[in-house]
């Protein structure tokens, strides 16, 4: 009997737990970049202190308060972003659920490896940061709104009777735990909202309906609006301000968002540029073009269920289409802030490719999704092995090796800062930071005064710059002749700097991995 009851929800939980194997394959082997950072230092906060600098950063504290007891476990690139992983298996699981729900098991199936097998949708289940959860608890709150568009009169009748009760109790508690994690999940109830003047045309109790989402909405306020009004008298400055470090929106910004987020490219997290990978270009144009014929298609195998293309339809496109048109006045757009809107597109591309390979013979369609598999895995899988994130963590290991008292250690991008202290053994960060805040002309009048300069090149988070190591290099020519430099990953590069008419060290004193460039 038990294992009757338990039945139904083998398959998702098999989904689940396929989409966490690869969540946690090397979750640990890349570094902290500047958010991660941030987490880090936030979680490691009394709560209290945790509470209120979550707000002053225009951040709600729910989700950092839950990594708080995770921080004295073990190895924090582990421990902190394991709950992201976890979330984002139980996404996948969400995508199968919606749309096994709304065109059967093998749709379910493709929408679950679509999404599972992202690049984008791996990073963020590997990163310490909150937005795998709000895309968890978002589509709870699409299920909810799926269930009532499956069932209208239910939807119609009372709020909370037994038929439609499952679906209003989603709806709401997913969006009051996607707005409490994240003020990016604004634009989901919005979105939500819309679905419901779309289904007041299908009730046959519009004044019923529409009382149920007004409702529906007072308790979502209720329950999130006192958070919003703290984080708003903790402010400083407006939102709109805070976000000023994003670029303007181009041909080039567009396609690194949308390419990454919805068409299987790995994203740099530190540039606005996507990433170069070693696979045959074939593989993921083939991806490409199939997950566009698959979302059209689901247009046309949705063509007799109006309704539910519209919940979809609106779900996927409301948030690109709103950040794109608010990107020309104010650029909002960047790829997490457009995350939980793949989850409808892999749930459209799965309906789509799903009544498709419905159509072929069981064994046709077994070996179709195994092929299917096997394109997104090799498309997915040079993730794991590209720097995706500067390795400040090699950095710090160099910088407390060779910093000695006294010395300046110079760098270009200051928010590195937080990221060293991550990284830093305890008895090495009075050392190295000692006198680290200064620009170049600190480092300049150091050098005038004896002291070694170490300047670091290297972003700690986004950044648009252009050219910035011709400009790191040329701005340093003012600190003369480079002992020598060492790299540090692909992405950072710090230089020494002696006093002028010191003598650069020997080949011999020089660490065995340092790119020698000692002249003059």
């Amino acid at each position: 009997m038990n294992m009757q009851r338990l039945k139904p929800a083998l398959l998702p939980g098999l989904v689940a737990l396929m989409a966490l194997v690869p969540r946690l394959i090397d979750l640990a082997a890349k570094p902290f970049w500047l958010d991660e950072a941030f987490t880090y230092h936030r979680a490691s906060l009394a709560p209290a202190a945790l509470v209120k600098n979550s707000f002053q950063n225009h951040h709600m504290p729910s989700f950092f308060l839950m990594l708080s007891p995770l921080i004295s476990l073990g190895d924090p690139q582990f421990w902190l972003r394991l709950p992201s992983a976890v979330f984002g298996a139980l996404s996948v699981m969400l995508v199968f659920l919606i749309a096994r729900r709304v065109a059967g098991r093998t749709a379910g199936l493709v929408a679950a490896l679509v999404i599972g097998l992202s690049p984008s949708a791996l990073a963020f289940s590997q990163e310490a940061r909150s937005y795998t959860l709000e895309m968890c608890l978002i589509l709870v709150s699409l299920y909810g709104i799926i269930l009532l568009a499956l069932d209208i009169p239910a939807a119609s009748a009372r709020i909370f009777s037994p038929a439609a009760r499952a679906g209003w109790l989603a709806f709401i508690l997913g969006a009051i735990g996607a707005l409490d994690v994240l003020g990016d999940s604004l634009p989901w109830l919005l979105a939500a909202n819309l679905i419901g003047a779309v289904l007041l045309a299908y009730s046959p109790n519009r004044q019923r309906l529409l009382l149920n989402f007004l409702l529906a909405d007072l308790i979502i306020i209720i329950f999130c609006a006192p958070f919003y009004a703290l984080l708003l008298m903790h402010q400083h400055g407006s939102f709109a301000r805070s976000v000023r470090w994003i670029p303007s929106l181009d041909l080039s910004r567009l396609w690194y968002n949308f390419g990454s987020v919805y068409f299987m490219r790995v994203a740099d997290s530190v540039t606005y540029h996507l990433m170069s990978v070693p696979n045959p270009k074939w593989v993921v144009w083939l991806i490409d073009i199939a997950l566009c014929a698959a979302v059209l298609a689901s247009g046309w195998a949705l063509r007799r269920r109006p309704l539910m293309l519209a919940v979809l339809g609106i779900s996927f496109i409301f948030l690109p289409l709103m950040f794109t048109i608010v990107s020309i006045w104010r650029p909002i757009m960047i790829p997490r802030y457009i995350l939980w809107s793949a989850a409808p597109f892999a749930i459209l591309a799965g309906i789509g490719a799903g009544v498709a390979l419905d159509a072929l013979q069981p064994r046709v369609r077994t070996c179709a999704l195994g092929v299917a598999a096997v394109l997104l895995l090799t498309n997915m899988a040079p993730y794991y092995h590209i720097e995706t994130k500067p390795r400040w963590d090699i950095a710090a290991r160099i910088l407390a090796r060779d910093v000695a008292p006294g010395d300046v250690v110079y760098l270009y991008d200051r928010n590195a800062l937080p990221i060293l202290r991550v990284y830093l053994p305890d008895d090495k960060q009075n050392i190295v930071l000692n006198d680290s805040k200064g620009g170049l002309d600190h480092a300049m009048q150091a050098i005038n005064q004896g002291r070694r300069v170490w300047a670091v090149y290297g972003h700690a988070g986004q950044s648009n710059e252009h050219h910035a190591l011709a400009k790191f290099f040329n701005g340093a020519r003012k600190l003369g002749p480079p002992g020598f430099v060492q790299l540090a990953g692909s992405r950072i590069v710090i230089v020494l700097y002696r006093p002028h008419g010191a003598a650069c060290a020997p080949a011999t004193a020089l660490p065995s991995q340092a790119v020698k460039g000692c002249s003059g």
